[in-house]
């Protein structure tokens, strides 16, 4: 049987598959949710006006002019000051001191004094952050298929923790900035592999829950990141306590596993082998030792396990050496392929050449799409979070809002994927975000009659934030299911690069709030967002295929989803039929093995059965 099979036989959502899936979920989203979203504490921008003399600041409004900023608010002027208000009302700027008023909050912002003509400094170190992101995912995400999933997830883990306590010790902002683009490159090199290795651990029926739950773990991820930052008030201790939680991940080298669907890829067979019987005996599920799971060239075959397998006397009253399989019911051959079927599977080719992402029409156009869909969900999404402070009331509270409009969302995305596949959820999410972030450019602060409408702002914003979190969950297992293994990690990457470019167009977005342009990325998130759910309608469906293997799978696949629903509807009976004849077969097993068992204790004597192990 092909890889999938195999994976769909040991697996399900049993001990081993969740054992894994709630290890990486934690060891990939507390430093990408931490690292990455905790400049919005850090780089948070106080309340602050000139320094005045301590005789002045008795009364700051009357040496402080009020003003009306770009954006629209109104309030003391954050750049300028009176030369003598008790003679004239001159005004000149600030000489590089201010005072905050940031209630206990020690940021970079005041730290470096990055207000006034260097108030995009602070966005721009979020913009540096996912220039390393863009970075790694060109460099390292191809180090993911060369040298493994587990690997680069625990070495990237071990970096993160070292570079992120350096960026504690800045001591310029130059430096902060160059640790924080390091930091960007090592959290996604530690996001793809890990990511990579969930959705291979699972086969194609249980892929897409699989998938879409890792959002929960990064819900949970996101939602501590406000309770910390509120308790801990200094960014220098606070990047400390979030980066030395990931050194503790280094411990996975001896927990972890390989993919197994990257050890075929990679023609390690035998470990392949080795470790599905490892995760059957773990779930407990019932497979011969001795039966081959996995098909391969003729020339690296074993010998072909007896079909008549028994289990001796021996077997049944001598505890094993492996206390994982006697915890689990007595074996159950699987039923080899049929020569034909073998010599079918053995014309085709494991490794797809890289080339191939390029000149394949099918692999070309399902990567120019999802990196679009990329760019439009990290550019929304991000803009959106960076953005929390621009939004009325308390930016701990808003953040937390954004978070759990998340929950409800990734629900809907679930149900959705299962219900009506991936294509149509993706175009349906990408619209209901687009519109509602549109509206909000034409609607002002207050009402003609003075009513406060920012209510209505905040709420207008988090339906778009709920529409691009679903669809962001839909997106990350779509774009992986439309490639083959050997070239998954890969072409993750490259469609990723556009999207780190909108996540690099956020932070500038975000800033774009603070000028009198504030209203111009709301339309542009607006046109991006629909522009993009539509394109998807080009891409092929995957719910319910097995993830592509070859380029064979791939035009399969892409021809299945174009009109041919009988083709479609057939493979999918053929698929219900194969699943009904091996319970079938298993159900045979077990009942021959009962019976064996019961001529056993009646002949004293014992029968000469064979022990095949």
């Amino acid at each position: 049987m092909d890889i999938d099979e195999a994976l769909r036989v040991v697996g399900g959502y049993r001990r081993y598959h969740l054992t894994i899936f709630i290890l990486l979920g934690v060891s990939m989203f507390i430093p990408v949710a931490w690292q990455g979203l905790s400049i919005v504490f850090m780089a948070w921008e106080p309340p602050h006006w000139c320094r005045l003399d301590d005789a002045s600041t008795n009364n700051i409004s009357v040496h402080i002019p009020i003003v009306r900023e770009d954006n629209g608010n109104v309030g003391l002027s954050k750049c300028t000051k009176y030369v003598n208000s008790s003679i004239d009302y001159n005004i000149t700027t600030c000489t590089n001191q201010w005072t905050y008023d940031n209630n206990g909050y020690y940021t970079v912002v005041e730290q470096w004094n990055l207000v006034c003509q260097r108030n995009y400094l602070s966005e721009l170190s979020q913009t540096a952050y996912h220039l390393g992101c863009l970075f790694s995912e060109i460099v390292f995400s191809y180090l993911v298929d060369r040298y493994g999933r587990k690997m680069v997830h625990i070495v990237s883990n071990l970096a993160i923790s070292v570079v992120g306590i350096a960026t504690a010790f800045s001591n310029t902002f130059i430096t902060f900035i160059v640790l924080r683009t390091i930091l960007g490159m090592l959290t996604v090199a530690c996001l793809n592999s890990g990511l990579t290795e969930i959705m291979e651990l699972f086969d194609s029926k249980r892929r897409a829950v699989a998938g879409i739950s890792l959002e929960f773990q990064w819900i949970f991820c996101y939602l501590t990141l406000p309770i910390l930052t509120y308790y801990i008030t200094d960014w220098r201790i606070l990047q400390i306590a979030l980066s030395i939680v990931s050194a503790i991940f280094v411990i996975y080298f001896w927990i972890l596993p390989e993919s197994p669907i990257w050890l075929v890829a990679a023609g390690r067979h035998d470990e392949a082998e080795k470790l599905l019987h490892q995760i059957a005996r773990w779930n407990g599920v019932p497979v011969d030792p001795n039966t081959q799971l996995l098909s391969r060239p003729e020339s690296s075959l074993p010998l072909k396990p007896s079909a008549d397998y028994a289990l001796s006397e021996h077997d049944m009253e001598t505890p094993s050496d492996n206390l994982v399989t006697d915890l689990v019911p007595p074996a159950i051959p699987v039923q080899p392929r049929s020569t034909s079927e073998s010599a079918a599977r053995k014309k085709r080719t494991m490794s797809v050449p890289l080339k191939n992402l390029f000149k394949d029409k099918y692999l070309r156009l399902y990567l120019v799409i999802c990196s679009l869909l990329w760019l439009a969900n990290c550019f929304v999404y991000y803009a959106l979070i960076l953005s929390t402070p621009s939004l009325a009331g308390n930016r701990f509270i808003n953040f937390l809002i954004m978070g759990f409009v998340e929950l409800p969302a990734v629900f809907l995305a679930l149900y959705t994927t299962q219900k009506f596949g991936r294509r149509i959820p993706t175009c349906v999410y990408h619209i209901i975000a687009g519109v509602p972030i549109t509206i909000v450019t034409f609607i002002p602060k207050t009402s003609a009659s003075g009513t406060d409408l920012s209510a209505l702002i905040v709420t207008l914003v988090m339906i778009s934030k709920f529409a691009i979190s679903a669809s962001f969950s839909v997106v990350i297992l779509y774009a992986k299911e439309l490639f083959p293994t050997n070239l998954r990690g890969t072409s993750s990457g490259v469609c990723q690069v556009l999207g780190r470019i909108g996540a690099i167009l956020a932070p500038m977005a975000a800033y774009a709030t603070k000028t009198s342009y504030y209203w111009l990325p709301n339309i542009i998130f607006g046109f991006v967002s629909i522009a993009v759910g539509l394109l998807t309608l080009v891409l092929p469906e995957t719910s319910g295929h097995p993830l592509p293997q070859t380029l064979e799978d791939v035009h399969r696949m892409a021809t299945g989803s174009r009109g041919h629903h009988t083709n479609d509807a057939k493979s999918k009976s053929t698929r219900k039929e194969e699943e009904e004849a091996v319970e079938q077969q298993q159900q045979q097993q077990q009942q021959q093995q009962q019976n064996s068992k019961s001529q056993l204790n009646n002949n004293s004597a014992g029968a000469g059965m064979v022990d095949t192990r």
